[in-house]
């Protein structure tokens, strides 16, 4: 089971972008890992966006100087991880 969880500042509207790379990880890994990935978004605040993988952190927007991950880059830390 592969677990993705994004987790993103409410106050700084960043809900859009959370919702936007859901989207695209379920459409990317819905039918490849059946019913063995999931998606969950939790709420934060600070200027928090961070993207755990089997509660791993992969990603943080603080430690990249205020970037936001693009898709490409979670999907693959989501295969090197599933492997």
């Amino acid at each position: 089971m592969v677990n993705v969880r994004i987790v993103y500042c409410v106050p700084c509207g960043h809900l859009p972008r959370a919702m936007e790379l859901a989207n695209h990880l379920l459409q990317t890994f819905g039918m490849e890992y059946n019913k063995r990935f999931s998606v969950t978004l939790d709420t934060s605040d600070g200027g928090t966006f961070e993207v755990y993988i089997d509660d791993v952190k992969v990603y943080s927007r603080k430690e990249q100087g205020g970037r936001f991950p693009t898709a490409e880059e979670i999907v693959k830390e989501v295969r090197n991880r599933a492997r």
